[in-house]
């Protein structure tokens, strides 16, 4: 199903699968959490999912001749075919946060729809959506003003720090908004690698409402960038590696460091610097006490280097 024919829908079909952007995926989850509430339900978070307790919850009718319903929330694909034949009047809703390219969408027919990074139309129609929710508007100009001005993955903890303003300007959410983007993560991240103290921007980021699994992905990222930048200056030398490696010049000052910083981890640390970092993610996604968890992957990758 592709994007326009997924917004006209009036209602869901009763089986669906939702891949893509992170952002999409979290708001129809939780859109879908409220439409589902009250029925009997079931939901598989990553490594937990159960074939055998998933298949009997939806081939069975509620003890109280209400629908059934089952969600999984997963990055590993997995194959949901016979679920989808045995759904009949229940509700069965796949989300898949992993590499789009294992996602088999004839399991779920027609019924399936990717999301890919939102426009600014877009985000302005969430916006309004979740503002209505909470009995709240914004003028269009401001909300054009926000998303400009941070990470689309935050909206909704922005939002709901200018709703709290009696009168919010664009001159007073500027004050207030923290403008999220990669170069202010990718400061503390050469503060780990540089074995300084990174503790005070860290949580400085935590105190302005940045989510946990979005540092851990950056860190991720962060590291990806190192890992190529000294496959390239092993192979081939340290002139022109940013241009090269991301395709854009950043200041020689970055560069510097990034390439410092990149030279001296070996082959294996790299891995278990990924293998930290994917661990974390995971963890992240299925714990409450995610603060202990993204601290305690720092001082992790701290000390592997």
């Amino acid at each position: 199903m592709k994007l326009w024919e997924f917004k006209k829908l009036t209602t869901l079909p009763n089986f669906f699968l939702f891949y893509g952007d992170e952002f999409f995926l979290e708001f129809y989850f939780k859109k879908i959490n409220k439409i589902i509430e009250g029925s009997e339900t079931i939901k598989f978070y990553y490594d937990e999912f159960n074939f055998e307790v998933a298949k009997n919850h939806l081939g069975q009718n509620s003890l109280f001749g209400d629908k059934n319903s089952l969600i999984i929330k997963t990055d590993k694909w997995i194959d949901v075919s016979k679920l989808v034949e045995i759904v009949g009047d229940n509700y069965f809703y796949y989300f898949y946060y992993g590499d789009v390219k294992k996602v088999k969408t004839k399991q779920f027919k027609n019924n399936f729809v990717r999301f890919f990074q939102p426009d600014l139309r877009d985000l302005i129609l969430i916006s309004n959506q979740y503002l209505k929710e909470k009995g709240k508007s914004l003028d269009v100009e401001i909300l054009k003003h926000l998303i400009n001005r941070i990470d689309y993955r935050f909206l909704f903890s922005e939002l709901d720090k200018i709703i709290l303003l009696e009168n919010p300007t664009i001159h007073t959410i500027d004050k207030i908004i923290f403008h999220y983007n990669e170069t202010s993560f990718d400061e503390i991240f050469d503060l780990v690698f540089l074995k300084q103290d990174y503790l005070e921007k860290l949580q400085y980021l935590l105190f302005q409402g940045v989510d946990e699994i979005a540092i851990i992905t950056s860190f991720s990222r962060y590291v990806k960038i190192l890992y190529l930048f000294n496959l390239y200056i092993k192979n081939i030398g340290f002139e022109n590696v940013s241009k090269e490696v991301l395709g854009y010049q950043i200041p020689k000052n970055l560069e510097d460091k990034r390439k410092k910083i990149a030279v001296k981890i070996k082959e294996n640390q790299f891995l278990e610097l990924f293998e930290n970092l994917l661990k974390a993610e995971l963890e992240l996604k299925s714990t409450k006490d995610k603060e202990s968890i993204l601290f305690k992957t720092f001082i992790i990758i701290k000390n592997l280097i």
